[in-house]
């Protein structure tokens, strides 16, 4: 196993071809506690998605305000995304992420007691979202940087992959959980459960085996050294490639789950723990998927696999925005989840398997700034389904997307067959 230059061998032991590749990756002390702390992660961030949309769609009965909030949500990411991915290339990583959950925290904890003072209101909501927003852009590019540390580059695929099984068996866990809490207790006590889960992230970060790395010398500007990054990388298609349809599917189709309240309630007439079962039925459509993709140490021609999955997931989503029953809008929705899972899994795996170690947060910094592209999708779907319905306005962009993705991929020969 060739190992990267910052990889510290005493945190690994050498296993076997045969080994599966999940019992292979997870015999990595350090990655154990990286991945225990990301399901801890992940089940608060879906958590309170579903919290913060119900509330504030209840407070207000408003797609354009859900419109709002998602957009707040995302624009971190198009602000700081790319500064964050530079960060981890310059500073400890396990203190960046501690600091994250911290500020996670803070945002949860003050949520839970406003809420039970009865003093959360709409503007309360928008700060919310963005620190939360905050918190994600400096957080996702430094956890998935973090990763070839702790494993070596044979097992990023995999890992990485397992990343993807633990965000989506929280993408069923979360949503559900925060719909019966919000049902049977309470949105505060949501929040609360959601502080709890940071508190334990945490502690396991900071016990994380993790050997010190050698810094680079912060030699030059910040702008100079992301100027730099962004020149090297360009140079490649499949850096360019993911970039590219990452934007397509972050403005044009993720935005649906924004209008999951809206679709809910007044086209298939299910209340809050409904509305869990729509978020968690793409989840455990994702955990096929991305188990699948776990128990390979390589994916031929992942890029082939990584646009051919973002179109088949568009395709799902004009089907579910069309639906008019239950059972068949959570079928649909499971579907999406098996193409989710090829772009999720597959997205940072080629990216990290594409630049260099001296590039390696960088490339994630550009990774989460086309996901920080999002709040402009947010918008417009939220301005389309006002003059158009939320239906048509779904429909329409995910058909649009996939479009986009199938010409990215022909323009992009090198991405094809990375």
């Amino acid at each position: 196993m060739t190992l990267s230059k910052d990889f510290a061998p005493a945190l690994v032991k050498p296993e076997p071809k045969r080994r599966l590749a999940p019992l292979a990756t997870l015999s990595a002390p350090g990655y154990r506690y990286l991945w225990s702390a990301s399901l801890l992660w992940n089940q608060a961030r879906w958590m309170d998605r579903v919290v913060l949309g119900w509330v504030v769609f209840d407070m207000t009965n408003s797609a354009w305000n859900l419109a709002v909030l998602e957009a707040l949500r995302w624009l971190p990411l198009l602000l700081f995304g790319l500064a964050g991915g530079a960060v981890a290339d310059r500073i400890d990583r396990r203190w960046v992420l501690i600091g994250a959950q911290g500020l996670a925290l803070l945002v949860c904890s003050l949520s839970a007691v406003l809420l039970l003072l009865g003093l959360f209101d709409f503007r309360v909501a928008m700060f919310v979202t963005f620190a939360l927003g905050v918190q994600w852009a400096v957080d996702w590019p430094t956890r998935r940087a973090l990763i070839p540390d702790l494993v070596g580059r044979d097992l990023t695929m995999n890992a990485v992959a397992l990343e993807a099984v633990s965000q989506n068996v929280t993408r069923i866990a979360g949503p559900l959980m925060a719909g019966v809490l919000v049902a049977y207790v309470s949105s505060a006590a949501a929040f609360a459960a959601m502080a709890a889960l940071y508190v334990v992230e945490i502690v396991l970060l900071k016990l994380m085996p993790l050997r010190p790395r050698s810094l680079p010398a912060r030699r030059g500007s910040m702008l100079r050294y992301l100027s730099d990054g962004f020149e090297r990388l360009s140079a490649s298609q499949a850096i360019v490639g993911v970039v590219l349809v990452s934007v397509f599917m972050n403005v044009l189709v993720f935005p649906y789950q924004q209008l999951l309240p809206v679709f809910a309630r007044d086209s298939l007439q299910v209340d809050a723990v409904g509305l869990g079962g729509l978020s968690a039925a793409s989840g455990l459509g994702s955990v096929v998927g991305a188990m699948a993709i776990a128990m390979s140490r390589r994916v031929p021609r992942s890029g082939m696999v990584f646009w051919v999955g973002s179109c088949v997931m568009s395709v799902c989503v004009i089907g579910f925005a069309a639906s008019q029953q239950y059972g068949v809008a959570l079928v649909l929705l499971a579907m999406s989840g098996l193409g989710q899972a090829a772009f999720s899994s597959l997205q940072s795996t080629i990216v990290l398997s594409s630049a260099t170690d001296q590039l390696r947060g960088r490339a994630m910094g550009a990774l989460t700034l086309a996901i920080g592209s999002t709040p402009f999708g947010s918008l417009e779907v939220g301005a389309l389904s006002v003059a158009l319905g939320a239906t048509l306005a779904v429909a329409l962009n995910a058909g649009l997307c996939a479009v986009l993705v199938v010409l990215v991929a022909l323009r992009l020969p090198r991405f094809r067959t990375v």
